[in-house]
């Protein structure tokens, strides 16, 4: 039955709907594309938790040079002597504007050229590119005792982030089956929180160092994911969705298969490359070309724009207030263990994380992310009401850093996540890696000009707002929450096809979770046909 003979306001069942629709068949009932089951997609499973270690280097850094800024060896090569200051050195803004922006700039950079690189190369081409840069830009860093050498590593670590960022979600997005897809930006979002973990803990073993080690060996730890994940690449095929975009469509089923449990059965898999060919053909009838150019045009203008906003709520959010400030703002908090503290930050983090399995699938992704920028808005005015009404004082001190772990917590576990997945689903197959990494370019750019204007906010040096500087992010997060509702459809549990059939379709954003997508249903049947006249000529 199609959408247009359904009653107003009737629910849809999909996963009934596509069974039914397979049904047909009396050879094949009750047959679907995906299987619910964690065993049978332990395949996949796998595939999220090894690639989406590409975000620990992302994590990792933000954990790190967090903790730099408060070191004795470092600020011995970047920073200067002053005996007024706790440990009798301190740093100046424009170096802390610098490490923490550059490298925003740098991913700003790689992430808006990243489509054009993974449409050239690939998505795997894209992630080796990455994982080089990584190696060249630690060694620099590594090797620098100057602010010219730390500024050039620092922007060539944030061009590597970039590529890894974009194109393992895009080996995610086009590899995953929809019921998968949470969870793979639930690894995604674990290894970010993970890496800041693992980041803070070497730091606080490497603080108490009076030499340049005190911050190298955080360093070295960057060299580990290039050589794990560039050797497990070579072992993986390209995505299917890609390969079948270069009309490579024998390529193409043979890497699903790869990428498929062995209870997936060949029928399954034909399916759903039908399925893909399908949309495939429908974006080029829409647009005959891939260029950054048809992202503004009218056909797919909308899906742009949500695409770009989603991404911004990664900035919207002031995650980089907490994280990437975390050590010195609690200092300035009056907080005497600072470094344990940011651990205790950290680990909030990723029990949010953890939490995310319990829910992920059984609640609609509009919810989960205007609840979050709700609880956000909260945490943030929770933490600025107390510095604006004492002060520095201990009991000041100790609510902000609780305020800091719960909106960490929630923040790890809905819009941080979620965010990125939608924004990752909403575009066209052949327009995907432009949109993605124009989305991300966009999104490091405001994370730059965020990480660069927030010392001169919350330095006593500058501005000093301290804590106060959190009232700008409670109206920022009640923005995510208007943003989502107006804008943003229901994603959860759709194939990336059944998403761009309901856009092409012009479905409003708050029936997506109802439309009979039949296209989609349609290409799988006729595979199923083709397959049986296939076997029946044999």
């Amino acid at each position: 039955m199609h959408d247009s003979d359904k009653p107003e306001g009737t629910h849809v069942d999909h996963a009934e709907v596509n069974d039914q629709s397979l049904a047909r068949d009396a050879n094949s009932p009750n047959l679907k594309i995906t299987r619910d089951s964690y065993w049978e997609n332990k395949k996949g499973i796998a595939l999220c938790l090894l690639l989406n270690m590409a975000a620990f280097e992302y994590g990792l850094d933000q954990g790190m040079v967090n903790g730099f800024q408060a070191m004795p060896g470092f600020l011995l090569d970047f920073g200067y002597k002053d005996p007024t200051l706790p440990g009798g050195m301190g740093i100046s803004t424009v170096v802390q504007q610098l490490m923490g922006s550059l490298v925003s700039l740098g991913m700003f950079f790689s992430t808006l050229i990243s489509g054009w690189v993974c449409d050239k190369i690939g998505r795997k081409g894209g992630l080796l590119v990455g994982l080089i840069l990584i190696v060249v830009s630690t060694t620099i860093q590594m090797t620098a005792i100057n602010l010219g050498g730390l500024y050039s590593g620092r922007t060539l670590l944030g061009v590597a982030n970039g590529f890894l960022l974009v194109c393992s979600q895009l080996y995610m997005q086009e590899t995953m089956p929809s019921n998968l897809r949470s969870l793979s930006y639930t690894f995604f979002q674990f290894w970010i929180s993970f890496g800041t973990l693992i980041g803070v803990i070497v730091n606080n073993a490497t603080a108490k160092i009076l030499t340049r080690a005190s911050y190298r060996i955080p360093l070295g730890v960057l060299y580990v994911i290039p050589v794990l994940l560039g050797a497990a690449l070579f072992f993986l095929p390209e995505t299917p969705r890609y390969l079948a975009s270069q009309s490579k469509h024998i390529e193409a089923q043979k890497a699903l298969r790869f990428l498929r449990d062995s209870c997936y059965t060949d029928l399954q898999v034909k399916e759903e490359i039908a399925e893909i060919t399908q949309s495939l053909e429908v974006d080029r009838e829409i647009a005959k070309t891939i260029s950054y150019h048809e992202l503004i045009r009218i056909p797919n203008l909308k899906r742009t724009c949500t695409s770009v906003g989603l991404g911004l709520f990664a900035a919207a959010s002031g995650v980089p207030f907490i994280t990437q400030y975390g050590v010195y703002f609690f200092m300035l908090s009056g907080d005497t263990e600072p470094f344990r503290d940011v651990i205790i930050l950290v680990c909030c983090g990723i029990a949010g994380v953890a939490l995310t399995p319990l829910f992920t699938g059984k609640i609609g992704k509009r919810h989960i992310l205007m609840f979050g920028g709700i609880v956000q808005a909260l945490c943030m005015l929770g933490l600025a009401l107390p510095y604006s009404i004492r002060g520095i004082d201990q009991l000041s001190g100790r609510v902000i850093i609780a305020m800091c772990c719960i909106y960490l917590f929630f923040a790890s576990a809905t819009t941080g996540p979620f965010a990125w997945q939608v924004a990752g689903e909403i575009p066209t197959q052949r327009l995907r890696g432009h949109t993605f990494g124009t989305a991300a370019a966009i999104t490091y750019l405001c994370g730059w000009s965020i990480t660069f204007t927030i010392p001169y906010f919350i330095n006593p040096t500058a501005l000093n707002w301290g804590a106060q500087y959190g009232y700008i992010w409670v109206a920022s997060n009640v923005l995510i929450t208007v943003f989502t509702w107006f804008f943003v459809p229901e994603t959860n549990r759709r194939t990336l096809e059944e998403i761009d059939e309901m856009y092409n379709a012009n479905v409003p954003i708050r029936k997506f979770d109802k439309y009979d997508c039949v296209a989609s249903q349609d290409a799988r049947l006729q595979a199923m046909q083709d397959l049986k006249a296939d076997e029946s000529r044999n």
